[in-house]
């Protein structure tokens, strides 16, 4: 599993992958919606899996002596430590946006503890759709993306639109989910928390869903 992940690493991802993790500092653009670097990794997931389909990756991997079970996890874990990478990476760009603009963000939440719980279950939500999907059949990897995208957006505007609403409903959870301030981060920690379990729990039903549909793909 270990070399299998090496080939995965030095294989599958291409010098897109690597620029579209700079995509991630569009955290920094004022009254920006703060969710956009997060559909950057979920896109750049696509054109790795349009990379390995054009390097006919699947049918190499396969004539290996290796199991369908572990060129399906190598990918999950390629993906995942993809997008952990990429969002640690904004982690120093939200404090730092944070600290220059502390009026806070009007095109929806800021990036504050809670944000991250939220970016979270989107990105699970479209990791278990699009992976799913595309090893259903393990054709090309266009119509899984599309339908993944659109739990993504349908997930986005309803994680938004509280937030847009914010002084028209007058809810305080709402206004302390959406607070910079230090003193509300501790209150914010438990939503941060339900995403991370999400996320591993999400990683863990979509390795297993996408392993039992592509055990009936006839390679």
């Amino acid at each position: 599993m270990k070399n299998f992940l090496y080939k995965e690493i030095r294989l599958s991802l291409s010098p897109v992958n690597y620029i579209f993790l700079a995509f991630t500092a569009m955290i920094l653009i004022p009254t920006y919606p703060r969710y956009i670097p997060f559909y950057y990794l979920c896109l750049s997931i696509y054109f790795l899996f349009c990379n390995a389909q054009v390097n006919r990756d699947m049918e190499y991997s396969l004539i290996l002596p290796i199991k369908k079970s572990d060129f399906v996890k190598s990918r999950c874990l390629l993906c995942a430590a993809y997008e952990i990478c990429g969002t640690i990476i904004t982690v120093p760009l939200a404090i730092l946006i944070n600290s220059l603009l502390p009026v806070g963000n009007p095109s929806g939440i800021d990036a504050d503890t809670a944000f991250y719980g939220l970016a979270l279950i989107l990105l699970t939500a479209f990791n278990y759709v699009f992976f799913t999907m595309f090893y259903k059949k393990a054709e090309k990897p266009w119509k899984p993306f599309f339908m993944a995208s659109i739990f993504f957006w349908i997930l986005y505007f309803a994680f938004e639109i509280p937030f847009w609403l914010e002084d028209i409903l007058d809810i305080e959870l709402i206004r302390v989910l959406d607070s910079t301030a230090a003193g509300n981060q501790l209150r914010q920690l438990p939503v941060l928390l339900l995403g991370i379990l999400i996320y591993c729990c999400g990683w863990i039903l979509t390795f297993r869903k996408s392993l039992e549909n592509f055990e009936k793909v006839d390679i």
